[in-house]
């Protein structure tokens, strides 16, 4: 996700109006609500959290103590050929002026996999989580390691020196939870969470493609800090209030703190939707400039071997564009993950994102993206271990000189990437 830069520019990219942006909103929410209605898995793994189909430690192993300990865990890596041929040389010497913050980072326009012509390690992870019952205590421990996690922390001390540690290079998350008696159940969660916002997370295995969106690359944080309170009013509806130290950090900025609310509704198996809010103090020592992000997202099935989601956001950074003057970035993105024998998936993604101010990405521009990932299952869904093999071609496109080329730091304004991850994981 993003690493917010303060340097801006005084001109800035036509953008579309605020009634243009509506009306897309309500179309897309018409055709969408208009058709029918039922949500297929988008993807292998599902959830920050665990669900239903994760391996329970207790049935496993017969043992009464692990039972609702629930464990899965992946690995993943990449060679990704960007038709640039950035010169590292040139991407670090120009690395301060990235929003997203690794060595050698020789491919733009996205928060992980930046590596041009290499083979790399992305990420080693496993998730285990002690499900709470109903006046009990839970946790949940995410440890991880590998170079997505290297870059999350470089990416947030460029902006809050202070607000990381190497704690966070190994715990993407740490939380303990108590699910009190009360209605349903109000579950509280408190430690470092990844975060609630957005249509795609950390890990490629939970998302639709194998590279990562501008949203989540630019538009909003990787991490929160603090406490979490969900209730479920019915297995179609639940609500959750955030209190967090703030935008990335895992160690408060400032005094004040950051304020999330989510809200997510599944009236039938076809549909669903989210709406998501973060909202606080972000600047470094400033407790009074807030930041503003509202997410929404709405998934599609109208068959079993289709799904679709749209997620629109917008954000605002009080001053963040200079004295006086607001910062400003929005956008929209579109899946389509059709479904072949349950095995074959080519997925398409096509995303708009307005950077006004060059608040979130250090450049005032418009990005275009389309993106291909055909993937495809190998083995026996019977296996304990399953492999998720994830070809990948990308197309970027800016209205400005936002892409490198060989020696010339940000001398074009569109980027060619083709290649390929795999994924383990049980």
């Amino acid at each position: 996700m993003t690493n917010i830069n303060s340097s801006v520019s005084n001109s800035h990219p036509r953008r579309p109006t605020i009634l243009g942006w509506l009306r897309v909103a309500a179309l897309l929410s018409f055709a969408l609500l208009a058709g029918g209605l039922r949500l297929a898995n988008a993807q292998e793994v599902s959830g920050i959290y665990t669900d239903g189909t994760t391996k329970d430690l207790g049935d496993k192993t017969k043992i009464d103590w692990l039972k609702n300990i629930k464990l899965r865990g992946w690995v993943e890596g990449s060679y990704i050929w960007n038709f640039n041929k950035v010169n590292p040389n040139v991407a670090n010497a120009n690395l301060g002026k990235s929003a997203i913050q690794d060595q050698n980072l020789t491919i733009e326009g996205q928060a992980f996999h930046t590596h041009d012509n290499s083979v790399t390690l992305d990420l080693a992870e496993i998730e285990v989580e002690k499900v709470p019952e109903r006046g009990s205590v839970g946790f949940k421990l995410d440890l991880a390691a590998g170079d997505i996690q290297d870059t999350i922390v470089q990416t947030i001390k460029s902006v809050s020196p202070n607000g990381v540690s190497d704690f966070d290079r190994t715990f993407q998350q740490a939380s303990i939870s108590y699910l009190a008696p009360v209605g349903k159940g109000l579950r509280f969660d408190f430690g470092k969470f990844v975060t609630h916002i957005g249509g795609e997370t950390i890990e490629s295995i939970k998302n639709r493609n194998f590279s990562h969106s501008f949203f989540y690359s630019y538009a909003i944080p990787f991490q929160d800090s603090g406490i979490r309170m969900n209730y479920a009013f019915s297995p179609k509806a639940y609500a959750e209030l955030y209190i967090l130290n703030g935008w990335n950090v895992t160690f408060d900025n400032n005094r004040g703190k950051t304020y999330g609310l989510s809200f997510g509704l599944t009236p039938s198996s076809k549909f669903s939707a989210y709406l998501n809010y973060l909202g606080g103090p972000e600047h470094n020592n400033n407790s009074g400039d807030w930041r503003h992000l509202g997410d929404f997202q709405v998934g599609y099935s109208p068959v079993a071997t289709l799904s679709m989601m749209a997620n629109i956001d917008v954000g605002q950074d009080n001053k963040g564009a200079g004295p006086g003057k607001n910062a400003l970035w929005r956008g929209i993105t579109y899946y389509l993950r059709p479904a072949v024998k349950g095995r074959f998936f080519p997925t398409l993604r096509a995303e708009y994102y307005e950077d006004r101010d060059g608040f979130t990405t250090g450049v005032p521009q418009h990005l275009w993206g389309f993106t291909v990932t055909p993937d495809y299952k190998l083995g026996s869904e019977d296996d304990f271990v399953h492999v998720l093999l994830r070809p990948e071609i990308r197309y970027n496109k800016s209205s400005a000189k936002f892409f490198s080329q060989e020696n010339n730091f940000r001398s074009l304004d569109h980027q060619w990437t083709v290649g390929a991850g795999i994924v383990a994981y049980f």
